[in-house]
Order: C-alpha cells, then structure tokens, then sequence
C-alpha cells in the first residue's frame, strides 16, 4: 500500500511541478515516501524511475535539491534513490543512473567567504566547482561531496566521509578528509 501511495503523490508532483515551475522536469515512476523540496531559479532535471524517502529518527527527512542561480543545473539520472539527501548548485551537478544517496550533502559551492564581508567566493567557476557523480555511486549516510568532485561509476563513498577530489570508478572514500582506496584492498 505504501509503494501504491508513494507512486500516486509523485504523479501528483511531477504534475504540479508541470505546471508551476517550467525550470523542472520531474520523470515518470517517481516514488514519493517523503517530501521533494525544490528550491531555486535554476534548472533542476530528476529521471523516471527515482525514489525519494526520508530516514527514521532525522529531524528533517526529506530531500531537498537547490539550483542556486537562473544558470544553476542539476541533472540526476534515471532510478536514483534519494533518502534525506541535501543537494545544492551554484554551477552544476550531474548524478548518474542507480545512484544511492543517503542522508549525504553534495555542494558545489563554500556558499560565501570566510571573510567578515562573506562575499561568493574567490575562484569558484563552473570549471572549478562541478561535480559528477558516475553510474551506481553510493554515497553513505552524513557524507559531504564538495566542489569540483568527479566520481566514476561503481565508487562508494563510506558514511562521514568528507570528498573534496576525484575518486576513480570502483574505488571507496572514507574518513575525513576522505582517503581513497581500490575496493577490495
């Protein structure tokens, strides 16, 4: 019953969403067991087939995907599973197929300085900010994806883990800061 109803208020979404924000594109077979919060003027681009869900026991158990600026893009791929994920672009970030996120934050942005003025900033870029998360990516619980991160396909990202750097397909990031290793080793 509870798939039946999920399915029914992410048809429900994605028709609103239709309807109201023209910068979004929702896919059919959405899976709704909590609350899709968009935020933003940007683009935002979520596939057929997703899942988005909450995690017993977190104050805030819902997914939120913010496209920061008019230029901002998220792109998520087909079949994701999103569980109180926290998803945010100033620039760009683009998530594969089947990917897992689980009570994880992915940035593409510091947000603002550490200086007083907390002005954007320095040196932030589309070229130098955006992150790409290959096909069948799992990204744990309380795990943080920063800026400028490209993840191959198949990569576990362990839960705390903090990835500021490129981790090759298949590989595992853990810890803080995220070390990598090959899986299996």
């Amino acid at each position: 019953m509870s798939e039946l109803l999920a399915r029914l208020r992410g048809s429900l979404f994605r028709l609103r969403i239709a309807l109201t924000r023209p910068s979004a594109r929702v896919g059919r077979g959405l899976l709704l067991h909590a609350k899709l919060d968009l935020r933003g003027p940007g683009r935002i681009e979520i596939g057929d087939d997703c899942r988005v869900a909450g995690v017993p026991g977190d104050r805030r158990p819902h997914v939120v995907i913010d496209a920061r600026n008019p230029d901002s893009v998220v792109r998520i791929g087909r079949s994701a599973r999103l569980y109180a994920a926290r998803i945010t672009a100033r620039w760009s970030v683009e998530i594969g197929d089947e990917v897992l996120i689980e009570e994880a934050a992915v940035f593409d942005t510091a947000f603002h300085s550490l200086e007083p003025d907390r002005e954007d900033p320095a040196g932030e870029s589309l070229e130098t900010s955006r992150i790409v998360i290959g096909e069948r990516v799992s990204i744990g619980a309380r795990s943080l994806v920063l800026r400028g991160t490209r993840i191959g396909d198949g990569a576990v990202v362990g839960p705390g883990a903090v990835l500021a750097r490129p981790l090759p397909a298949g590989w595992i990031a853990f810890g803080n800061p995220a070390r990598v290793s090959e899986s299996g080793s």
